[in-house]
């Protein structure tokens, strides 16, 4: 009993270390509290460009957009959990790879649409591993289901913090995830709101994302401590108590059919039009060339005036040389044998 209870306490204590690296600074604790509600499964878009504005905010530019854009696959996972409280609350769940690889991980929010970004309040939920080392669930109050999320982390391999995107979309009622539902305890409408199925102090779901590779493994309990969110222990926190009346969960929807290209906005991208490669200048060269040739300005008229005002200044010149030596001829003696014969 006294061992299980230190791997408990080391446990939770390597759970609060991982949350302070994970909200990073001026970012507020998730409440912990439970609440009726909804969960939805949806599927979650990672983006290097700012799905709805195309713009790379991170420094490597458009120029970086391939490597950007595949480091952030490989960082954020593709499904998540959206929690939906009676009082309209929203909280997001994602998860995180590559967590020995990064870290000072934080987070902005927006609705679609607006141009400010705010701080939300977040929290680990749970940890596990995939192929690429840990994991880690973040759950991540956002405004609405139609929302854009702003994240940045340091990655070591690079040496330098990288600023990338994600949004939700295609949502289904229900978490067919391994992912804890941490806000919503009971469905939406019942007359409690009690806590967790799980037990306190046991485990999470565990169960494994064959897509992936990840073996999720929630934390317990519903108390928050220096920092720390611990999980419900709940793989789906939708049952509600036999008897209860339930509302039919709300569709939900996000504005974003596709994630803009991007937009070529960035400074980097600006840096490499400037330098111009080879590739580049050719083309704009040949571009410039087919537009003058309607307007004039390097069109069969330009070079033919150019070849004509050509030949006039050559004969100028040769003329002026003959009228030279026709006016110094006698001078220089040329006149001398015609007078003697």
């Amino acid at each position: 009993m006294k061992t299980g209870k230190r791997v408990k306490k080391v446990f939770a204590g390597l759970l609060a270390a991982l949350l302070l690296a994970v909200t990073g600074a001026g970012a507020e604790p998730l409440p912990v509290k439970a609440a009726g509600g909804s969960v939805y499964t949806c599927v979650i878009h990672p983006c290097y460009a700012h799905p709805v504005t195309g713009v790379i905010e991170d420094s490597g530019g458009e120029a970086s957009y391939a490597t950007g854009q595949g480091m952030v696959d490989g960082a954020v996972y593709t499904t998540g959990i959206l929690e939906l409280t009676d009082s309209g609350e929203y909280y997001l769940t994602i998860r995180m790879s590559l967590m020995d690889y990064t870290s000072g991980h934080s987070f902005w929010v927006q609705n679609v649409g607006d141009s400010g970004w705010s701080t939300p309040a977040l929290g680990v939920t749970g940890n596990g591993t995939d192929s690429n080392g840990a994991t880690a669930d973040i759950c991540i109050q956002v405004p609405s289901e139609n929302c854009v999320v702003r994240g940045s982390m340091y990655v070591e391999p690079m040496g330098r913090d990288v600023i990338f995107y994600l949004y939700p979309s295609d949502y289904t009622a229900g978490n067919s995830t391994d992912m804890n539902a941490t806000i919503v305890t009971s469905a939406s409408g019942s007359s409690t709101s009690g806590g967790s199925s799980g037990s306190s102090g046991g485990s999470g779901s565990g169960s494994t994302d064959t897509g992936s590779g990840n073996t999720g493994t929630g934390t317990a309990g519903s108390s928050l401590q220096s920092g720390s969110l611990s999980s419900s222990g709940s793989e789906d926190s939708q049952t509600s108590e036999e008897g209860e009346d339930t509302e039919e969960a709300p569709a939900l929807s996000s504005s974003i059919e596709e994630a803009a290209a991007p937009s070529g906005d960035s400074a980097a991208d600006t840096e490499l039009n400037d330098a111009q490669g080879l590739s580049l200048s050719t083309e704009e060269q040949a571009s410039a060339s087919e537009t003058d040739r309607g307007s004039g300005g390097n069109g069969p008229f330009a070079v033919g005036a150019a070849v004509t005002i050509s030949g006039l200044i050559l004969m100028g010149a040769a003329a002026l040389i003959v009228y030279f030596f026709r006016k110094n001829w006698r001078r220089w003696g040329g006149g001398y044998d015609d007078d003697e014969d």
